[in-house]
């Protein structure tokens, strides 16, 4: 199971990378960044990792057992299922990713400041926003939904969410890769570099594109891997680690690479914490290397970034290095950032590949927490506060389509309660007693005592919330 690529009900696809307890579970580095430990039995296996020693026991190959014969449900039964996952995840206060727009509300400003923001990456190149909204305000969700709206745009879209152990913010090398590792693709479940990697080699300009990009990092990757790509291997995994910002031995990826040419070039990628200008450039290039794939260019989106008032005040500086270059490879000459103002590493290293950047970059801050100083760096209008108090006509609806997804879970039909829980709970809010987050969650558990208890009503529970909370 090692290696497999699996789903989580709630965090959504990743792969395994470590069995626990007798394999009852599992540590999963999810696409959208997170790494965790879930339960083995959380899990379904979207395609199996590559194993030998499981045939002689009658077992596929990356699974420990014998699947069980699959299930064929009804429409109706696999509605009911599906509504069941969604409330399960709800109860924790997490929207899942299928349902980001369904149960998306009161975010019609901020959905139309990202409609500029697209267009202005067609129009001029390049642009930024700045997502801020207090614990439980909706950043994250409304960071899935920002995503999953750049890939209708055709963008191809990378995610991380930063942390002081894998991810910190002062080190370029990990978020590169971290975001070349959960690249997805409009209308594919495919993640990573490769999908883009094949449809750049198998473009009728390959020829003239190698021509345009000849002594670049980007010829040698897509040289090399245009003549490796038949023979999946060792080599081949190392080639693709060192194009994602793996950390692997410079001389054992030139070593296995497929053509050795001063023409060709394969430069190690620095693990400095200076090393900006190079991941910006590398960043640059495969935002403008989407283009010519034909999607609309990169979006790059890093969440919890208030990690950054965690570290020292030197880690800090590389930090605002880092995140002030994104922003000038960004946006270029249209932002208040000059090259000048940007440190580079010892050995210069340009910022773009091209003067054009094709990036939408975004970031997901608290407002609360000591960050990076945005506000020097941006306009106004490049910076989108969630409102931390929804208006009521937006809780009655996002109450209301909870209760119709509680309802089909379930395969109940009572009398429509979810006006007195919507009533009952803007109240919570609108005194600073709950946020968002426990909003959702109380109202699903509320519909839990109501299915559960005929006698009981959503009535008398609002009633006592009120006793407790106001």
């Amino acid at each position: 199971m090692i290696g497999a690529i699996v789903n989580h009900p709630l965090f959504g696809r990743g792969q395994v990378l470590e069995l626990r307890n007798a394999a009852r579970s599992a540590v999963v580095r999810f696409d959208n960044g997170l790494r965790a430990v879930v339960q083995s039995n959380m899990l379904s296996t979207l395609q199996p990792a590559e194993s030998a020693a499981s045939a002689n026991r009658g077992v596929r190959p990356g699974q420990l057992f014998a699947p069980r014969p699959e299930r064929v449900f009804t429409p109706e039964t696999a509605e009911r299922l599906e509504a069941r996952r969604t409330i399960e995840a709800l109860r924790y206060g997490v929207v899942p990713v299928n349902r980001i727009r369904e149960l998306s509300v009161g975010l019609e400003d901020e959905c139309a400041s990202l409609r500029r923001a697209f267009a202005e990456v067609n129009e001029s190149g390049g642009e930024v926003r700045v997502i801020l909204g207090e614990y439980g305000a909706g950043k994250s969700h409304f960071f899935e939904l920002a995503a999953q709206e750049a890939l209708e745009q055709n963008f191809v879209v990378a995610t991380t969410s930063l942390d002081l152990r894998e991810v910190p913010p002062n080190r370029p090398q990990r978020i590169y890769h971290s975001l070349m590792r959960s690249l997805r693709y409009p209308h594919s479940t495919d993640t990573g570099l490769t999908p883009l990697l094949e449809r750049l080699i198998t473009q009728p300009e390959y020829s003239t594109l190698q021509d345009t990009l000849r002594g670049t990092f980007f010829a040698s990757a897509l040289h090399n891997y245009s003549l490796m790509r038949e023979k999946p291997g060792e080599a081949l995994d190392l080639l693709l680690d060192w194009m994602s910002g793996e950390k692997v031995f410079i001389k054992s990826v030139r070593d296995a690479a497929a053509i050795k040419s001063k023409e060709f070039p394969l430069p190690s990628l620095s693990q400095m914490t200076t090393a900006a200008d190079q991941y910006c450039y590398l960043l640059n290039g495969w935002g403008w290397l989407a283009t010519q794939a034909g999607h609309a260019g990169l979006a790059v989106f890093i969440d919890e970034s208030e990690h950054y008032s965690l570290l020292t005040q030197r880690s800090q500086e590389r930090a605002d290095n880092f995140f002030k270059a994104l922003i000038y490879t960004a946006l270029g000459a249209r932002g208040r950032i000059n090259e000048a103002d940007l440190q580079h590493q010892h050995r210069a290293h340009s910022f773009r590949l091209t003067e054009r950047s094709h990036l939408l970059l975004l970031f997901a801050l608290t407002p609360s927490a000591n960050t990076f100083d945005y506000r020097r760096w941006l306009d106004e209008e490049q910076v989108l506060a969630l409102n931390k108090y929804l208006p009521p006509a937006a809780i009655d609806e996002l109450i209301a389509r909870l209760y119709v997804t509680h309802r089909r879970a379930y395969a109940y039909n009572q009398s429509e309660q979810f006006l007195d829980v919507a009533q009952g709970l803007l109240e919570c809010m609108d005194s600073n007693l709950i946020n968002l987050r426990q909003l959702i969650r109380l109202a699903i558990e509320i519909f839990d005592l109501c299915y559960a208890h005929k006698d009981y009503h959503a009535a008398q529970a609002i009633a006592e919330l009120r006793s407790a909370l106001l």
